[in-house]
């Protein structure tokens, strides 16, 4: 008895949390859930993620990670692309005045699930440790090539 019970209860949570992302996945926003400053009052700015899709910067494959406070610097991250399993890591840059950290890192296209977390100092000069913050992106595919048209007569 307790054993059915049990797992009726998973049952109902795993469609239930079913019902939930699907929705999420389906309109391939990025699920964010922020870093966690600990040790800076002032706080951070919110750490963005983009594609080739949504911004300029990010090639196609790759994906952007931001962190949204001019002359605030520091962090890492860790990713693993679900559909390739790849994983890897890298590091926002150090502050700067008047920039944003940013930086681009290859992971190939499918789902990947990331997090950004480390030493980080907000623009009032403050240290800081990040929490983790994890992010679900889905990387778009490039583009595939569209071959040239030619005319058969030879006129262009």
């Amino acid at each position: 008895m307790k054993s059915r019970t049990v797992r009726g209860i998973t049952v109902l949570a795993a469609a239930g949390a079913a019902a939930f992302a699907a929705p999420a996945l389906a309109s391939a926003d990025p699920i964010d859930f922020q870093p966690i400053p600990v040790g800076c009052p002032a706080g951070i700015g919110p750490v963005d993620t983009e594609t080739a899709v949504a911004e300029e910067d990010a090639e196609p494959g790759s994906i952007e990670y931001e962190i949204e406070q001019e002359g605030s610097g520091g962090g890492r991250i860790g990713w693993v692309n679900l559909r390739t399993l790849q994983l890897g890591t890298g590091a926002l840059p150090g502050p700067l005045e008047g920039e944003e950290p940013a930086v681009v890192l290859e992971t190939g296209e499918g789902l990947v699930v990331s997090a950004v977390w480390g030493a980080h100092e907000n623009s009032d000069g403050q240290g800081c440790f990040l929490l983790p913050g994890v992010d679900l992106t889905d990387v778009p595919p490039a583009d595939p090539e569209v071959p040239a048209v030619t005319d058969p007569a030879g006129n262009e």
